[in-house]
């Protein structure tokens, strides 16, 4: 009996470490591989649990078993991977792939070129066309793929439907589509701000804002893409600006003029704060935002009131090219030991293609592929707001120019300084115009008292200034 126990003891051993591994693996080393992210909350949990199942099946048939550690925010993740890439730091447990954004790819390689795996010595041609070729653009230097997209996210246009019902039934000649497009939704947004004044016949010009915006610097970048200018481009390496005036002249028409009108409003942190206080009707977004979309507004008399999601592509130029933004971090692979390279890989496409879907649904993000999920696989998406954030997001992935942000080196910077700039020349806009109401003129004197052919001018001038910092 002895001797039969320690019999099947050993050929448990044996199976476990060597013969019982599937065909192709007997030969090679088990193999761990470590992942560092800034996810937290929700989305670690979610990541975690894809882990747990890559480990229990595909990576454990293959010998692979990969393990992932939190390392704070996107900042200090990046701060700990150029401290491990340059082995000052023995402090964290090594890693061998990493969430990234373009700009900080971009950093590692001007130091270190060969520093990050090519994806393209480990992807044919047609895995690479499984995913969405813009969001694989944005992981190109070169000739070289570096960074592999996870999930995306873009800005659609979320709106407080029930108001937007309310403001359709008592202004019946209004059609929905005009949302589509930025002209449409400037004639919206005065409509809206004339409704809202008529309410109250005995106070003047206390209209409300239709919409608001979440980051200016994106409303920069794509409007400046759709108009035909690429911001900047190197040129022998040197990196050159393409900041176009009468471009960035349209930018101003279209989104600070109608602001100091009190068409469009920013007003608490988040615009989602606004819609909450019912300051606003809606707000340009990123998809990723629709989890935290208020089930609720307060009313101007202290009431709750529920409300839904009606959830709207990003508006397009008549006179331009449609473009969105495209967001959300990927994955860069640390060049060194070919097997664990190949165990990167194995995982990495793994989640991406065969739970490309879960990964990206349950963090609110679109998968990178780009085929659209069919009808099974929608169903498996819980939550009918974030299905459909997918549904519309991923279709306009796919009619739409996808851009990103900047990745020169001050880019990070320069897009901070974008926001601050844009967000107090509107602020500016809209006091200036709200004082010249308040010393009794009409909409359209205030309109000419403020001078909007200097201010597009000094407008100008203001945004040169700060890619001028950035040269």
């Amino acid at each position: 009996m002895k001797r039969t126990v320690i019999i099947v003891l050993t050929l448990l051993w044996v199976c476990l470490f060597t013969g019982c591994a599937p065909e192709g693996t007997q030969d090679r080393e088990p193999v761990r591989v470590v992942l560092w992210h800034y996810y937290n909350d929700s989305q670690k949990e979610q990541l975690d649990q894809l882990i747990a199942e890559y480990n229990r099946t595909q990576g454990g048939e293959k010998g692979i078993r990969v393990e992932a550690y939190g390392q704070g925010s996107v900042d200090e993740l990046l701060e700990k991977v150029d401290m491990m890439l340059n082995h000052s730091t023995n402090e964290v447990t090594s890693m061998d792939m990493f969430l990234t954004y373009r700009d900080m790819a971009a950093q590692i390689l001007s130091k270190q070129p060969d520093r990050l795996v090519d994806y393209g010595d480990y992807f044919t041609e047609e895995e690479l066309a499984y995913y969405n070729e813009d969001y694989l653009r944005e992981g190109y230097f070169g000739e070289r793929l570096h960074i592999l997209p996870l999930a995306k996210s873009t800005e659609l246009l979320l709106m407080n439907q029930d108001r937007l019902d309310e403001f359709k039934t008592a202004n019946p000649d209004w059609d929905s589509n005009s949302l589509q497009t930025w002209e449409g939704l400037e004639e919206t947004a005065r409509l809206y701000y004339e409704w809202t004044d008529g309410m109250t016949p005995d106070v003047l010009h206390d209209g409300q804002a239709f919409i608001g915006m979440d980051v200016p610097a994106n409303y920069f970048i794509v409007q400046n893409h759709a108009l035909g200018s690429s911001i900047y481009s190197y040129e022998d390496g040197q990196l050159t600006f393409d900041l176009q005036e009468d471009v960035i002249g349209t930018l101003f028409d279209t989104w600070y003029i109608p602001y100091s009108k009190g068409y469009y409003g920013a007003y608490g942190k988040y615009r989602s704060d606004d819609l909450r206080q019912s300051l606003l009707a809606g707000y340009i977004g990123s998809s990723s935002s629709i989890s935290y979309f208020p089930k609720t507004v307060l009313l101007q008399d202290g009431e709750e009131k529920e409300i839904h999601l009606g959830i709207y592509e990003y508006p397009y130029r008549k006179d331009g090219i449609r473009t969105a933004v495209q967001q959300g971090a990927g994955a860069a692979v640390v060049a060194g030991d070919p097997r664990r390279e190949e165990a990167c890989i194995d995982f990495l496409k793994w989640l991406t293609q065969e739970k490309g879907l879960a990964f990206a649904a349950a963090m609110s993000y679109m998968p990178a592929g780009r085929e659209a999920p069919d009808e099974e696989q929608l169903r498996e998406i819980g939550q009918e707001n974030n299905r459909q954030g997918i549904i519309t997001g991923m279709k306009q992935s796919r009619e739409c120019r996808m851009v990103y942000g900047f990745d020169f080196e001050k880019g990070y910077e320069t897009r901070q300084a974008l926001n601050d700039y844009i967000a107090g020349i509107l602020d500016a806009g809209r006091a200036e115009f709200s004082g010249y109401l308040n010393q009794g003129m009409s909409m359209e004197e205030a309109a000419e008292a403020m001078a909007y052919s200097e201010k597009r001018t000094e407008f100008y001038r203001g945004i040169v200034e700060i890619f001028e910092e950035a040269g």
